[in-house]
């Protein structure tokens, strides 16, 4: 699928306005993170444009493996937020390098669910693939990975949140974002 840079409706995700969300691949908040723009793709993708800047390079010119790995999740574990409504950890990972991606040139990572399973109210994984093209279309990085969705009272006793923390974040994990 080739989607010109910049197209796809942008996603307001709504942790973004939160300071203390300092998410390194999507946080505008966190100043040596990614900052990806996700935008709605057809398909029922989501998807980002990026231009990795030298900052991510393993060898001369090529964007480091691990970065590339950071970037699929991202998309992939923004894409279960927004369609499930919940946050989400990653549980498992797989990237496959098809070809490098070079330091300052476009890339769009693009996500879809690939297997919706139970309502993850019972607690089951949500799966997700990505993959990884350049604006011509050619690919150079396929994934996929696992997501388990994420109660409250998890996320309170492993992010350290204190009462008023709890309260204001809690809407993330619980309940249908945005409500």
């Amino acid at each position: 699928m080739t989607v010109a840079p910049g197209s796809g409706a942008p996603l307001p995700l709504p942790w973004l306005t939160d300071a203390r969300f300092r998410c390194f691949g999507c946080s505008p908040h966190n100043p040596v993170g990614l900052a990806l723009p996700l935008a709605r793709l057809p398909g029922d993708r989501i998807g980002a444009w990026t231009t990795f800047a030298e900052r991510f390079a393993s060898y001369p010119g090529i964007v480091h493996g691990g970065v590339i790995s950071t970037l699929v999740d991202e998309v992939m574990g923004n894409l279960v937020a927004l369609e499930r409504g919940r946050l989400a950890f990653c549980v498992t990972l797989r990237t496959r390098m098809l070809a490098p991606l070079r330091i300052g040139r476009p890339y769009l990572c693009s996500a879809r669910l690939v297997a919706a399973g139970t309502d993850d109210a019972d607690g089951a994984v949500i799966r997700a693939e990505a993959d990884v093209s350049d604006v011509d279309g050619d690919l150079h990085a396929i994934a996929s990975g696992t997501y388990q969705p994420i109660r409250a009272a998890h996320a309170r006793t492993l992010m350290g949140l204190d009462d008023a923390e709890y309260a204001t974040l809690q809407h993330y994990f619980d309940h249908q974002m945005g409500t």
